[in-house]
């Protein structure tokens, strides 16, 4: 291309013919203040002057000759507000360092207001970088701040750059070659940072600005990707809202404040269309809102917004009562702050330091070892500590080890070859050790092991080494352990039931959930929670719990723990018609309160009956709709049960009738 070309949206970065002692000569002649205004001058060295000048107007510093490092604490919560872009982008950096290995420079990943975020590359080059210009993650480079460079000029301009040696505005600079891009959002035309890669003027490739460009492309096209899934999770909440609110308007936006779905009306339409450019007018309407966060992390993805009635409503139509606003993540308020994991929630202190624990164990792939009674969460927790952890892509395997026949046992963990024993798969199989993988093996109820299988466990523990049942050839497993048991395991040790070798094996980090008697705050918590997850299940408009309920729900001491109170909740909702009262809860939450829970006793022989669960969930729920119905066959039509089973269960389950229906049994056995 010939130095007077000029391509169409001309920028002095690209599309010309490099002339780097013309550029020079004419940068020092600019700065020296003897341009001659009569000279013709290039088409590229007109625009060059153009951005120089601007530099000057905004007050840079053409002297500088190191970048402005922001303090720890700002360049913390850049990097907070950034972590998305960083969880994409540096995967994506390092593979594509990993090709440059013999090629001096380095890549850099600034964010939107042209911070560092991430420097790898080069080591000599890095060297220099942060010594002789402080080129350092935390380093700012915004054209305000450093004029002309590589990531200043892309944010500024919106496009591909190569700024080359005396091209930079700051003669610090002039040492350097950095060719760099724009990383948009989905829309297109949000920057969400860039991709920029430097090297030292000499060191000078043609092939540096298509590096960044490609780069760049594959960082969008994974944020793309994540955008859509949380425009996805966005829609579901709008769609459950306008549920809620049949007769609302609605307005659902993304955490940039874009319009992604309203309330088709006329009225949203001019909304969601006046509201990038009049937002703060169009807030003014709205009276509540819910914020969408992500599953996984609970990082905020937008919000869908109530909007006020318009104006003259309430003098057209009759007031209605409107609903409370749904909670997927109930709060506890202010001055009691919800910690999240996964699906498991707590506003008790004790308990939020236990998670915040948990949190960081996860990433820390040791064996995990969980305690607590019946019903506390400790498959939820064991669960999500997998998807928090390196191995979240890898499978996650859990086993009921009290519900595995002895016999089966070794066959079941370490798997069978063919002809191995009788009845056998003639092809072999795999046990839980090998189908794991690179996975989690989630062993709950890990108390109840026989002592051979406690004797097979510790070897695969102490050297990852196994065999199949009928073999000879040695398998290693490369799975996590999370063990799990309600049962005191030191008291079983002292009685010589369980190994103490096993036991310092299994619990290299431990942790124990209290039970929910222990952290009233929480009952609160979980009945509201469960009461939307239940309300939605079956397809409910609305649940709302009468005062007396909700005391007598705080007041039981709830020996099962959270796994009870899913329970009732469901029995109550189905139950109540919108409103749950006394007479929708099991019988024993209307009762004195019952003393705490006992210790369970030790043994096998007293290991909790699964069936007593059940039992007493059939009980709950027959009863609750007997109340509601006061009719056999209405509570028999109800459940999908003859009415001769309906009156079987009866028997079965202790219920009568007259106590019920407050002792008018004859009248409703139709």
């Amino acid at each position: 291309m010939r130095p007077d070309a000029s391509p169409p949206h001309a920028s002095p970065y690209v599309g010309f013919q490099k002339d780097l002692r013309g550029v020079r000569s004419l940068w020092e002649r600019f700065h020296a203040g003897m341009l001659d205004l009569e000279e013709r001058r290039t088409t590229y060295h007109e625009l060059l002057l153009g951005e120089w000048q601007r530099c000057t107007a905004l007050g840079v510093d053409v002297a500088m000759t190191r970048g402005r490092l922001l303090s720890s604490e700002e360049f913390r919560r850049r990097q907070e507000a950034e972590q998305l872009l960083l969880e994409t982008s540096v995967p994506i950096v390092r593979e594509v360092s990993n090709f440059l290995v013999d090629v001096p420079g380095i890549m850099i990943l600034a964010e939107r207001t042209g911070t560092v975020l991430h420097i790898t590359g080069d080591p000599a080059v890095r060297e220099r970088a942060a010594t002789h210009s402080g080129i350092v993650e935390g380093s700012q480079w915004n054209e305000l701040t450093a004029g002309t460079n590589g990531v200043g000029t892309a944010l500024s301009k919106g496009r591909p750059v190569h700024v080359l040696a005396a091209e930079h505005f700051c003669e610090g600079w002039h040492s350097w070659s950095c060719a760099a891009t724009p990383i948009f959002d989905a829309d297109g035309h949000t920057v969400l940072g860039i991709v920029d890669f430097t090297t030292i003027d000499a060191d000078f490739r043609d092939q540096a600005l298509g590096l960044t460009v490609s780069v760049a492309n594959s960082i969008q096209a994974r944020m793309a990707l994540h955008r859509e899934l949380e425009r996805r999770l966005l829609l579901t909440a709008f769609s459950d809202a306008s549920r809620h609110y049949p007769h609302d308007d609605l307005l659902a936006v993304d955490q940039a404040g874009r319009p992604v779905a309203h309330t088709p009306s006329e009225r949203c339409r001019q909304l969601a269309e006046r509201w990038p450019t009049e937002a703060a007018a169009v807030r003014e309407l709205v009276c509540d809102s819910l914020a969408v966060t992500a599953p996984s992390t609970g990082a905020p993805i937008g919000a869908v917004l109530l909007l006020a009635k318009p104006a003259g409503y309430q003098k057209v139509f009759r007031s209605e009562a409107r609903p409370a606003w749904p909670a997927p993540q109930p709060a506890a308020g202010p001055e009691r702050p919800v910690t999240r994991f996964g699906d498991f929630v707590s506003c008790d202190p004790s308990t939020q330091r236990m998670l915040e624990a948990l949190r960081r164990l996860a990433e820390a792939d040791v064996n995990l070892l969980i305690t607590g009674e019946t019903g506390t969460g400790k498959e939820l927790l064991a669960r999500h500590v997998h998807a928090c952890s390196p191995r979240r892509q890898q499978p996650y395997l859990a086993i009921n080890c009290g519900a595995i026949s002895e016999h089966l046992m070794e066959s079941t963990f370490f798997g069978y070859v063919k002809g191995a024993f009788s009845g056998a798969d003639p092809r072999g199989r795999a046990g839980y050790f090998e189908s794991a993988q690179d996975g989690t093996l989630f062993l709950d109820e890990v108390g109840e092991l026989p002592p051979a299988m406690q004797a097979a466990l510790l070897r695969v523990l102490e050297d990852g080494s196994f065999q199949r049942v009928g073999s000879c050839e040695p398998r290693r497993a490369r799975c996590r352990i999370i063990a799990a048991t309600h049962r005191d395991l030191t008291q079983l040790i002292a009685e010589g039931r369980f190994r103490r070798d096993l036991y310092y094996r299994l619990k290299v980090a431990q942790r124990c959930i209290p039970p929910l008697r222990e952290r009233p705050d929480d009952i609160t918590l979980l009945v509201e929670q469960f009461a939307e997850l239940m309300r939605r299940k079956h397809g409910l408009q609305s649940v709302r719990f009468t005062q007396a309920a909700m005391d007598a729900l705080r007041r039981y001491a709830w020996p099962g723990n959270a796994r009870e109170v899913r329970n009732a909740i469901e029995t109550a909702v189905l139950c109540a018609s919108g409103t749950i009262d006394l007479d929708c809860l099991p019988p024993e939450l209307t009762q004195a309160p019952p003393p705490a829970a006992p210790q369970e006793p030790d043994g096998p022989q007293h290991a909790p009956d699964g069936m007593a669960a059940v039992r007493d969930y059939e009980r709950q729920l027959i009863v609750g709709m007997l109340r509601k119905y006061r009719n056999v066959s209405q509570v028999a039509h109800a459940l999908g049960l003859a009415r001769s089973t309906l009156y079987r269960k009866f028997a079965e389950l202790g219920i009568q009738q007259a106590e019920v229906l407050g002792g008018d049994e004859g009248s409703h056995l139709s």
